[in-house]
């Protein structure tokens, strides 16, 4: 796998509309931004999961969702899977904190009103 240390990964859905799904990663001072945008299920999340499989070793992440127009259980899912220390930066989609508080899952991944703040929660 390629470890470049600015990775974007662009996808469109597979359905007949034109949504797509994006994924860039960069570094920053001791934790990993991870910026996504767009769609993110089924068809689509695999653009995640290539991002989070080239961050390597680093076990800090801060993951902007503040751009993502939809989320379902798969976003949830890779969440789950990186086993790395994640920060959520927000605003949360409404629909992706929905899942999260249905699935009781909502304490287990600490969540910032920004990018910003999150990252300030690595530091210190």
């Amino acid at each position: 796998m390629n470890r470049d240390p600015y990775i974007r990964h662009t996808r469109p859905c597979l359905s007949s509309c034109s949504c797509q799904a994006e994924a860039e990663c960069v570094p920053g001072d001791g934790h990993t931004l991870v910026r996504l945008s767009g769609e993110f299920d089924a068809d689509t999340v695999h653009v995640f999961r290539e991002v989070l499989e080239a961050t390597g070793e680093a076990t800090d992440l801060v993951v902007d969702l503040s751009s993502v127009t939809f989320a379902d259980t798969s976003l949830l899912h890779a969440l789950l899977d990186a086993r790395k220390r994640v920060v959520l930066a927000g605003p949360l989609p409404r629909q992706f904190h929905r899942i999260l508080d249905l699935t009781g899952l909502v304490q287990l991944f600490a969540a910032a009103s920004d990018v910003d703040a999150a990252s300030r929660s690595f530091s210190g």
